[in-house]
């Protein structure tokens, strides 16, 4: 597998091999689902951060959080499916 491959989906492949010991699946599903879980709160701790920014703003700005977290290079709205 490429090593240019995001973390997440490497570790979601190597969960399925056939041809390692089980506490070393366990391990690498254990991961997995803590990356998950860490991409999640990163997120949801970034769309605070724009609803803030948004609601410190001028009433007259048109400027929504999304916008603030394009301009920023974050796609903490993005709805994301986790296989």
């Amino acid at each position: 597998m490429p090593e240019y491959e995001p973390l997440d989906y490497r570790l979601r492949c190597h969960s399925k091999r056939t041809d390692l010991p089980p506490d070393v699946l366990r391990d690498i599903c254990e991961a997995y689902v803590r990356l998950l879980n860490l991409e999640e709160e990163r997120n949801e701790a970034r769309r605070d951060l724009c609803d803030l920014y948004v609601k410190g703003q001028p009433s007259a700005s048109s400027m929504t959080a999304q916008d603030y977290a394009a301009e920023l290079g974050w796609d903490c709205f993005k709805e994301e499916s986790n296989v």
